[in-house]
């Protein structure tokens, strides 16, 4: 059983984004979700948002890079690196490796990547005991 954790924040200089998303059993509808925040804690910006039919990766995948869009959006942000934390391993793997994912999620990777490796983002795993909120403002984008 895994021990559980409170959620970490960032070292100085950096801002954290947990996202998460969330799909209906049958795939019919889903919703993701994120939060960012400082080294304080502090929470600085959040969203949660419908989103279309598909597997559960295809919303996780949708979450963070929809995250890392609101996160590069905002000017006040420009100073601080990014850690993204996203309780989805092989989302993480995906993005941060070279490992080889099916063509239908490869654009949503790619752009997942391009992101990530173009301002040297933090893209790590954390179990869902550390990505709470993140899960709740996906299952809230669900409707």
């Amino acid at each position: 059983m895994e021990k559980v954790r409170a959620w970490e924040a960032p070292p100085s200089g950096f801002m954290k984004l947990n996202v998460d998303g969330a799909m209906v059993s049958d795939g019919s509808k889903g919703g993701i979700g994120g939060i960012i925040r400082n080294s304080r804690g502090d929470c600085l910006a959040k969203f949660s948002l419908s989103t279309g039919s598909g597997p559960p990766i295809m919303a996780k995948l949708e979450a963070i890079l929809h995250g890392l869009k609101v996160f590069f959006s905002k000017k006040e942000f420009a100073r601080f690196r990014l850690v993204v934390e996203c309780d989805c391993a092989v989302a993480i793997d995906w993005i941060s490796s070279s490992v080889t994912c099916p063509s239908i999620f490869e654009p949503l990777v790619r752009s997942c990547r391009e992101l990530v490796y173009s301002h040297s983002v933090v893209i790590r795993h954390v179990s869902r005991f550390l990505n709470v909120e993140a899960d709740l403002l996906a299952k809230e984008g669900i409707g």
